[in-house]
């Protein structure tokens, strides 16, 4: 369904201490098809890939949105995430409801990936990543999945049964894998396994990992308990939450590097915007739950950020 907007209303939000604009894009100011948005990337075209909970893939050329679902296309399912661009312009994606697939759309034409071709029991994607040679990692509720370009073969990582939550790879090939139980680490071909009691993580479940410069960022899983977001540099660990910080939610899922080093951070209440080490949050609407962050996507001098009231842009 090709559905052209004839008029945006756009919200223009001023928020204190910010020299930036917020445009709020829903079902109530344009033709997009739904507002509950779990997973946003950008190709290399400047396309944006939204996945929606209820009605599979939405493709916004920044004119008109397309509505890609069972009924006609190759993604036969309603729900969709994650969402990844790699370095070769690939979008890559997983879909579920009722079918449980993996699809790649190289620009001109989409391939589906099915437990036949992959070697798993079943589909099960939650993060991806990619590391600096081009192999793509897939990870989820079975495990992590590397895909070279012609073949599909699985990580033997040094804890079974874990859920893959979050991924990332640095430019030495260092893993970080944050999953339902803990944080692992690849370093060369040696493992480390990080829980909260035999290391200094704050919670048992990684959200988000990120390699910045030298350090790497942990986000948990929110809860009771300390959650927000550690910093890791050789043996020192710095954290940051509720308690010590600006920061708004201890649930963090996603961190992202933006324009000159800005770091964003999808949380269960705003966004975290971090520049030069200062924490500020980013709220859109009044209220518990009314912000509720699903993921980041960044743009140039853009970020796109996907929520479960629409699709916002920053800029």
């Amino acid at each position: 369904m090709h559905k052209t907007i004839l008029n945006i209303v756009i919200f223009l939000l001023t928020i204190t201490g910010f020299s930036q604009n917020e445009q709020i894009i829903n079902k109530s100011n344009s033709e997009i098809t739904d507002d509950d948005i779990w997973a946003v990337s950008v190709d290399n075209d400047g396309t944006k890939w939204l996945g929606t909970s209820k009605f599979g893939l939405i493709k916004y050329d920044n004119q008109s949105f397309i509505n890609l679902n069972k009924e006609n296309s190759e993604i036969n399912g309603d729900f969709v995430s994650p969402i990844f661009t790699d370095s070769k312009g690939n979008v890559w994606l997983s879909f579920s409801k009722p079918d449980k697939r993996l699809a790649k759309f190289d620009g001109s034409k989409w391939t589906i990936f099915s437990e036949n071709e992959i070697p798993n029991s079943s589909i099960s994607v939650i993060a991806i990543t990619e590391d600096k040679e081009g192999n793509v990692f897939f990870g989820g509720g079975n495990g992590v999945i590397k895909y070279d370009g012609e073949n599909w073969t699985k990580l033997d990582l040094p804890k079974e049964r874990i859920t893959v939550r979050a991924m990332d790879i640095n430019k030495d090939g260092e893993i970080a894998i944050g999953h339902n139980s803990g944080l692992l680490i690849r370093k060369k071909v040696e493992w480390k396994s990080y829980s909260d009691k035999n290391s200094k993580l704050q919670l048992s479940v990684v959200r988000a990992v990120k390699y910045i410069d030298d350090k790497l960022y942990i986000g948990y899983g929110g809860g009771r308990g300390n959650g927000g977001f550690s910093i890791v540099k050789g043996k020192k660990w710095k954290h940051f939450n509720k308690a010590n910080s600006k920061v708004p939610n201890h649930m963090v899922r996603v961190i992202k590097v933006g324009k000159n080093g800005t770091i964003w951070m999808a949380t269960n209440d705003g966004l975290i915007k971090i520049n030069d080490g200062e924490i500020k949050p980013i709220f859109f609407r009044d209220g518990a739950y009314k912000n509720v962050i699903m993921d980041i996507a960044i743009e140039n001098d853009k970020v796109w950020v996907a929520t479960n009231f629409g699709l916002i842009k920053i800029e």
